[in-house]
């Protein structure tokens, strides 16, 4: 924004709130690449490549707005005045304990496909050596 403008009469006072507003528009996606691990995603899939940074964007404003509401963080005992940050909140909830939550059904989802018909374990991915070898044509 501010460098896609034309800013010769303008106050210095401008261009620093200018320059304070992009970082609630930066922050968002900063979170989620961090929190759920978008750094590392390479989508190529049209459908992909716009689901994801919806997702990013939609992850990312929920992790700073829970970051925001809930008490300061502190990062340890030599933090005198923690911040509420989502990376700091991001810390916090890698130290916690997810499987103790109770879980009231374990499958969340009713798989419609049938599978029952299919080989699993071993058996799906066994090679198995043909009977006969194939005939020899003499090309």
């Amino acid at each position: 924004l501010v460098l896609g403008t034309d800013l010769t009469k303008i106050k210095a006072e401008t261009v620093y709130h200018i320059y304070r507003d992009r970082w609630p528009v930066e922050q968002p996606p900063l979170a989620a690449k961090q929190m759920i691990g978008l750094h590392r995603q390479f989508v190529f899939a049209d459908e992909s490549c716009f689901r994801l940074p919806e997702l990013s964007l939609v992850a990312g404003a929920i992790l700073t707005y829970t970051a925001a509401v809930l008490p300061p963080i502190p990062s340890g005992f030599w933090d005198r005045t923690p911040a509420a940050t989502p990376g700091r909140l991001r810390r916090l909830l890698a130290r916690a304990d997810f499987s103790t939550l109770p879980v009231t059904d374990p499958q969340l989802r009713k798989k419609n496909s049938p599978t029952a018909h299919l080989p699993k374990g071993i058996d799906a991915h066994r090679r198995l050596k043909p009977s006969t070898p194939p005939p020899i044509t003499g090309n």
